[in-house]
C-alpha cells in the first residue's frame, strides 16, 4: 500500500473512531455538547458559593435522551443562576422549556434540580453578582448585553 493510501486509511479510521466516540460520549467538551453527565450525585446544596471555584459547569437536559452543554453560572442572593446567550436558538434551553428537570455537574459533583426561566429579565439586577465572579462583565454597559440573553434560576426538585 502506498504512503498516500496508508495516510487516507489512517484518517478514515480516526474519523470512524471519533464518530463512534461521539455516539457514546457523556460529558460535554468545551463547545461540543455531550449526553448523560457522569459523576456521583450529591444532595441539593443549601449554599451554592462553592460554584464560584469553577468558571464553567455542565448542565444536562432532556432526561429521556440526555443532552449536556458547558455553560457559565453565578450565585445571586444565595440562588444559582445559569445564563444562555442566544437562548432562543439553543437546543438545551428548548429542552428546559419542555421539561425543567436538569442535572448540573459542578466539578465532579452532580446535582439534580429544576431550571426556571427568569421572566421578565432585568440583567442589571444581577450585574454585581455576575461581575463578582466574572469581573470583565462588571463594567459592561446595558448596551453590551446580548439581546437574546436568557437566564435560568436553579431550584430544588420537589416530587
Amino acid at each position: 500500500m502506498s504512503g498516500l493510501k496508508k495516510l487516507a486509511a489512517g484518517l478514515a479510521g480516526l474519523v470512524l473512531l471519533a464518530g463512534i466516540g461521539w455516539l457514546f460520549r457523556s460529558d460535554p467538551v468545551l463547545m461540543i455538547s455531550g449526553k448523560h453527565l457522569e459523576g456521583k450525585a450529591f444532595p441539593y446544596p443549601a449554599n451554592w458559593d462553592f460554584s464560584d471555584d469553577y468558571s464553567t459547569i455542565a448542565i444536562e437536559t432532556n432526561p429521556r435522551d440526555p443532552h449536556s452543554v458547558t455553560t457559565l453560572c453565578f450565585v445571586h442572593e444565595g440562588i444559582l443562576y445559569v445564563p444562555a446567550q442566544g437562548g432562543s436558538e439553543k437546543q438545551w434551553t428548548q429542552f428546559v422549556l419542555e421539561n425543567p428537570r436538569v442535572r448540573l455537574k459542578i466539578g465532579d459533583r452532580i446535582f439534580h434540580a429544576k431550571a426556571e426561566r427568569v421572566m421578565p429579565l432585568d440583567i442589571l439586577e444581577f450585574k454585581d453578582s455576575l461581575g463578582s465572579k466574572y469581573p470583565k462583565m462588571k463594567d459592561r454597559s446595558p448596551d453590551e448585553v446580548p439581546a437574546d440573553l436568557w437566564l435560568f434560576r436553579i431550584r430544588p426538585l420537589i416530587g
